[in-house]
C-alpha cells in the first residue's frame, strides 16, 4: 500500500470574498517516497492555495503527518485553531499511523511507528525535520541574518555595495552566495526580472569585492579554463577516434590532473561505457611495468568513482521527475497540480513526460496516454504564460505552420522586445547545447536570432553582436546526460478524450536567462 502524499481535493470558501472552490489537501508527507512533498513542506509551499476569484493566498489549516523511515522519524502536526477535542485528536492520531505502518512491510517496522512525535506548530515541525537532516537552528538562524543583510544591501544606493562587501566581509562566505543565487533563480521562476537582476546585479558586485567572492570567481575561472582545455583535446580527436585513442587520452589527462579527469567524466560520459572499462582493463593486464600498471588501475578507480557519482546525480534528478508526474497524473485537479509543481518542472521533467507517453502508446495504453497529454498540454500552455513576454513571443513564433511565416514575424516585432530577445535567444539555445537537445531546433533558434538581430541592428543604425557558432564535438560545459526514460507511473483508469500536445516546444523557458 502506497501512502500518496495528496489526500485529495476538498471544497472551501474564500475567506476574503467567500467564494467556493476546490482546494488540494496534503495531510501525509512521505519523505522517503516523494522527496518533492518535503520540499514543499520546508519551504512553506504546502496547502497554501490561491483564490481564483479575488487573488488572496492563504494556507489551509489541517492536521499533517510526516515520515522519514531513513531517519525513523514520525511527526504529528494538528493546528490548535481547529479546536479538536481531544478524543478526535487520538482517533486521527491513530488512524494516520495506522496508514504510515500499513505501507511498511512487516519486517521493516519499527518502535518508533507506535509513539509519533507532536509539534506544536507547522514551524516547529519543519524545524525538527531540518534538524534531523543535520540543519541546526543556529544554522538556521545564521541563514536568516543572510537573508536579512541580502534586504539590506538590496535598500542601499549600489554605490555603496563595494564598502559594504567589506564591512560584511565575515558574512559572505560560500552559504551567502548560495542563498543570493537561489533568490534570484526563485525572482526569475516568479517572473520578477527586475528582483533577479537587481540580486545579480548584488552578487556581481560582492564577488569582487569580498575575500570569498574572490576565490569563488578565481575556482570558477580555473573551471571553466580547465574544462575549454579537456573539451579541446576531445574534439582534437576527431571524428574518426577510435575506442584506444579515447583510452589513451583519458590515460594522459589523468595522469596530468585530477581536474581534467573531473572535466573529461563531465563531457564525455556516454563514452565511459562498458567496453570502455572492459578495455582499460585489458590494457592494466597487458602492461609489464608494475608502477605503470598501478597508475592506470588508480585512474580506472577514479573513473568508476566519477561516474558512479553522476549517474547516481542523473537517477536522482529522474526519481524527481517520475515522482512529480506520478502526483500530478494521479491529482484530481489536473490545473492546481500542476500549478503547484510548475517551479520543478524542468527539461528532465519533460523528458520523462514524453518517454511515458510513448511508453503507454507503445503499450496500446489510451487512457494513460490521453492523460499523459493532457498534462503535457496543461504544462506546456501554463510555462509559456509564466514566461516573460520575450520568451512567450518566440514560443508564438514557433507555432506559426512555416518558416518563412516565421522568419516575417520575427523581422516585425523584434524590435518591440530589444536586446532583451537576443539574450533569450542566447540562453534558450545554450540550454539546448547542455541538454544535447534538438539539432534542428538549435538551428531554427539561430537562424530566428540572426534575423531579430539584423531586425534590432535596422531599428538603432547599430550592428547587433552575433551568436557565437558552435561546431565542436564536445560542448564545453560538464552537462549531465539524460538517462534512460523511466518507466511509465501508474495512472488512474480516467476518461480521456482526443487530446493533442500545444505547439510550444520550448518548454524551458521559465529558465534564467544569461547574464541576467
Amino acid at each position: 500500500m502506497n501512502i500518496p502524499s495528496s489526500q485529495g481535493g476538498v471544497q472551501i470558501a474564500c475567506p476574503n470574498c467567500r467564494q467556493p472552490m476546490n482546494v488540494n489537501v496534503e495531510q501525509v508527507v512521505d519523505a522517503t517516497r516523494d522527496p518533492n512533498a518535503k520540499a514543499r513542506l520546508i519551504s512553506g509551499r504546502m496547502n497554501v492555495f490561491t483564490c481564483p476569484n479575488c487573488g488572496f493566498q492563504s494556507r489551509l489549516a489541517t492536521p499533517l503527518m510526516y515520515h522519514d523511515q531513513s531517519k525513523e522519524l514520525l511527526m504529528l502536526y494538528v493546528p490548535m485553531e481547529l479546536g479538536l477535542p481531544k478524543q478526535e485528536q487520538e482517533r486521527l492520531i491513530g488512524s494516520m499511523t495506522q496508514a504510515i505502518i500499513n505501507s511498511i512491510p512487516q519486517e521493516q517496522r519499527k518502535g518508533y511507528l507506535f509513539t509519533p512525535k507532536q509539534a506544536l506548530t507547522l514551524q516547529g515541525l519543519i524545524e525538527t525535520v531540518l534538524e534531523n537532516d543535520g540543519i541546526t537552528k543556529e544554522m538556521l538562524e545564521a541563514r536568516k541574518q543572510k537573508v536579512k543583510l541580502i534586504e539590506t544591501l538590496l535598500q542601499t544606493d549600489p554605490a555603496q555595495w563595494p564598502q559594504l562587501a567589506k564591512d560584511n566581509d565575515a558574512m559572505l562566505d560560500r552559504e551567502f552566495f548560495e542563498v543570493l543565487t537561489a533568490s534570484a533563480e526563485a525572482a526569475i521562476a516568479n517572473g520578477r526580472r527586475d528582483v533577479a537582476e537587481q540580486l545579480l546585479m548584488l552578487r556581481d558586485q560582492l564577488l569582487q569585492n569580498s575575500t570569498v567572492g574572490k576565490e569563488l570567481v578565481a575556482a570558477a575561472s580555473e573551471q571553466e579554463a580547465t574544462i575549454q582545455r579537456v573539451a579541446q583535446r576531445l574534439n582534437e580527436l576527431g571524428a574518426n577516434a577510435t575506442l584506444d585513442d579515447v583510452i589513451n587520452l583519458t590515460i594522459e589527462l589523468g595522469k596530468e590532473d585530477e581536474q581534467q579527469l573531473q572535466a573529461l567524466v563531465g563531457l564525455a560520459r556516454p563514452v565511459l561505457n562498458y567496453r570502455f572499462f572492459e578495455t582499460l582493463t585489458k590494457r592494466i593486464e597487458a602492461e609489464s611495468d608494475p608502477d605503470e600498471a598501478a597508475k592506470i588501475t588508480s585512474i580506472r578507480d577514479r573513473l568508476v568513482e566519477l561516474t558512479s557519482m553522476i549517474d547516481q546525480a542523473n537517477q536522482q534528478v529522474v526519481d524527481q521527475a517520475v515522482n512529480t508526474l506520478r502526483e500530478i497524473i494521479n491529482a484530481p485537479d489536473l490545473d492546481q497540480a500542476i500549478e503547484e509543481h510548475l517551479d520543478v518542472m524542468d527539461d528532465m521533467f519533460m523528458q520523462v513526460l514524453q518517454a511515458n507517453i510513448e511508453h503507454s502508446e507503445k503499450n496500446n495504453d489510451q487512457v494513460t496516454a490521453a492523460r499523459l497529454k493532457t498534462v503535457l498540454e496543461k504544462v506546456m500552455v501554463m510555462m509559456n504564460q509564466a514566461a516573460p513576454p520575450a520568451v512567450q513571443f518566440i514560443n508564438d513564433v514557433l507555432q506559426m505552420p512555416t518558416h518563412e511565416m516565421q522568419k516575417q514575424e520575427m523581422a516585425l516585432r523584434a524590435p518591440e522586445f530589444g536586446q532583451e530577445l537576443l539574450e533569450w535567444f542566447d540562453t534558450l539555445i545554450e540550454n539546448i547545447n547542455e541538454q544535447n537537445g534538438d539539432p534542428m531546433m538549435k538551428q531554427t533558434l539561430s537562424e530566428l536570432r540572426e534575423i531579430a538581430a539584423k531586425s534590432l541592428s535596422l531599428e538603432h543604425g547599430e550592428a547587433a553582436p552575433a551568436v557565437a557558432p558552435n561546431v565542436v564535438n564536445f560542448e564545453a560545459r560538464s552537462a549531465p546526460t539524460p538517462p534512460p526514460a523511466p518507466s511509465a507511473p501508474a495512472a488512474p483508469p480516467v476518461d480521456g478524450g482526443d487530446t493533442s500536445s500545444s505547439g510550444i516546444v520550448l518548454p524551458f523557458s521559465a529558465r534564467k536567462r544569461k547574464n541576467t
